[in-house]
This record gives C-alpha cells, structure tokens and sequence, in this order.
C-alpha cells in the first residue's frame, strides 16, 4: 500500500492580489515541505514582498488559499489563525530593531510579549537572549547595547537572534545580506543555514543575492509580473535552462524580461 504524501508546511493555491489595476500576485501556486529552506528569487516589483506579507497576514489576497500545516489561514477562526502565525519568525531587510529597546530587550521582546505562551519573567527572558546572541556569534555583553551602537552586520546577527528567540517552526527571511559586504553577507547566510537545520525549520527567503540564495537555499522559484516561471532546486539556479531565470541570474540586459515603468 503506497503512504500519503506528506502535507506541505506552507501550501499556497491560486493566490491574487491586485492594487488597483495592477495585478501583483497572478495565481500563485507553492508548496514548502515541511524543512525545507526555500528561495524567491525576482526583480523589484514582481509580488515578492507581497507574496510573504501574504502568508504573514499583513496583507489580504483578493482570491486564494494559503495553508499552514493544512489550515487555510484565510478561513480559520481567529483563534486557529493566530496559532499559525505565530508560529512564523522573521528576519526583516532592515533588521528593524526598535531603537528605544536594548538588544537583548529587542531579541527577547516575542518572550516578554502579552500574549506569548508561555510568557517569561525578564530574567528568563534575559537568559534565553544571551542563548540566542551566542548562537549567532555575539557576547552576551551586546545585550546591553542598543541598535544605534551596532554596525550593519551587527544588526542583522540582532535581528536574526529575535526571529529564533522563541524557536518557530517557520522562518522568513526578506533580503537577509541587502546592505552587507561579501564577506558578512556570507556569514549571515552560514548563520541562517545553521540556525535553521538546528531547529529543523521551515524556512522561505526573498532575495536579490545570486550566491546568497544558493548558500541558503535548497528549493528556489522565480517571481516574475505576478507569476511563477519557474522552480527547481537552488544549486540550478546559475544553469536552470529557463530564458528568464538565465538572464536574471546572469544580469543580461537582452532578454525575455523587460522593464516596467514603475507607477
């Protein structure tokens, strides 16, 4: 007797989303199994920043359905639909770490948050920053800092500390080396590999970074006007046999993709 496929972690049919007359998601088909690190790839404008604030609830689609471990977050009473969310961890483009907050106060704050379960005291929240700023190769002594005292690649290691504090079985990354030199750019991504594979979560990624998405990823699908054109594992995607995946990897100007004018 054959088993059933098992169910993909995030499971996305038919999803629309339009902003007026432009149409920036145009039926988006996806599965992300469940462990799996998976890559967006795409130009500025083409529904990728939407597509993940999507799936995180920021934004409701026109038409779709987006599934965490088999509930349509769409559909699902409040209550079930929160359960789900918040079960995702977030690394943003700009870190977005709160000013007013020390590190480890910014690392911890999904722990000391009203509605977290369970909510810890400030000191075990303190001892369980310290254990996520070791983990991406900084001292405990940071979490007395504050935002405005780190450099750029500091920052990033913050923000990535807080998206792992409370251990989430899915994590989001939007442009995880943007601002970064080659050298930290590939840090952050070892840091993101090797915090994912330790918690055995799901991860998607957004990103511009031929060699970031390569490092981080296993599964990648390209974004363009709204569609995905392709999809194939992450180590293709230099040599993907697909015209717009080719020329966008490989930067050509000449090709099947073209220029919007943006407005």
């Amino acid at each position: 007797m054959t088993e059933p496929a098992s169910l993909p972690k995030i499971r996305i049919r038919g999803l629309r989303k339009a902003f007026g007359a432009k149409q920036v998601l145009d039926g988006i088909d996806l599965d992300v199994p469940q462990g799996t690190s998976f890559v967006i790839i795409g130009g500025s404008g083409s529904g990728k920043s939407v597509l993940l604030r999507c799936i995180l609830g920021l934004i409701t689609p026109d038409e779709g359905i987006i599934e965490i471990d088999g509930v349509d977050v769409l559909r699902a009473p409040q209550r079930e639909r929160e359960e789900r969310l918040e079960e995702i961890g977030m690394l943003f483009q700009n870190g977005a770490l709160f000013d007013s907050l020390s590190v480890w106060e910014n690392v911890a704050f999904a722990l000391l948050a009203p509605t977290a379960s369970p909510r810890l005291s400030r000191a075990q929240a303190r001892v369980r920053a310290n254990e996520v700023l070791a983990q991406v190769g900084l001292d405990a002594s940071v979490g007395d800092l504050y935002p405005s005292e780190l450099s750029g690649g500091m920052q990033k290691r913050v923000g990535l500390a807080r998206a792992i504090a409370d251990r989430p079985e899915i994590l989001f990354f939007d442009e995880p080396t943007t601002g970064l030199d080659p050298i930290m750019g590939a840090v952050i991504d070892g840091l993101i590999v090797d915090c994912v594979k330790r918690m055995g979560s799901t991860a998607i990624a957004i990103t511009h970074d031929m060699a970031s998405a390569q490092r981080i990823g296993d599964q990648a699908a390209m974004l363009y006007r709204g569609k995905l054109v392709w999809q194939g594992p992450a180590s293709s995607l230099m040599h993907s046999g697909n015209p717009m995946v080719d020329q966008f990897t490989h930067g050509r100007r000449e090709g099947p993709i073209t220029m919007e004018l943006r407005r």
